[in-house]
């Protein structure tokens, strides 16, 4: 019986403490400004409104979403770079599985108790 009063305590003090059960807190909704250029004296309102890439609003006044692809990364790197990077990889992967092999095969026996 006091076994059980002492679990039920810490199990209720768990509860009570975690935040599991409490309301998300909402925040109020962000608008987006869209601006698109229409002509030379448009420039300036750029500064002062954010502009979304991939959407505009045609002349029948219906967004228009499109992807805009991502910029092509080079590698720079030599054979050689990518060779040592693959050895380093290699050696951590063997070094990992030394580790887990002997933890493993030190593992006592579970017949034994």
């Amino acid at each position: 019986m006091n076994k059980f009063c002492i679990l039920l305590v810490v199990v209720l003090s768990v509860i009570g403490n975690s935040a599991a059960f409490v309301p998300i807190a909402r925040s109020a909704p962000s608008t987006r400004v869209v601006a698109f250029a229409e002509g030379d004296d448009s420039q300036s309102s750029f500064s002062s409104r954010t502009v979304e890439r991939g959407v505009s609003v045609d002349q029948d006044g219906k967004s228009n979403v499109w992807a805009i692809e991502p910029k092509m990364e080079i590698s720079t790197k030599s054979s050689e770079e990518k060779t040592q990077t693959a050895l380093i990889a290699g050696g951590g992967l063997a070094v990992f599985a030394a580790i887990a092999g002997l933890a493993l095969t030190n593992l006592p026996d579970p017949n034994q108790f």
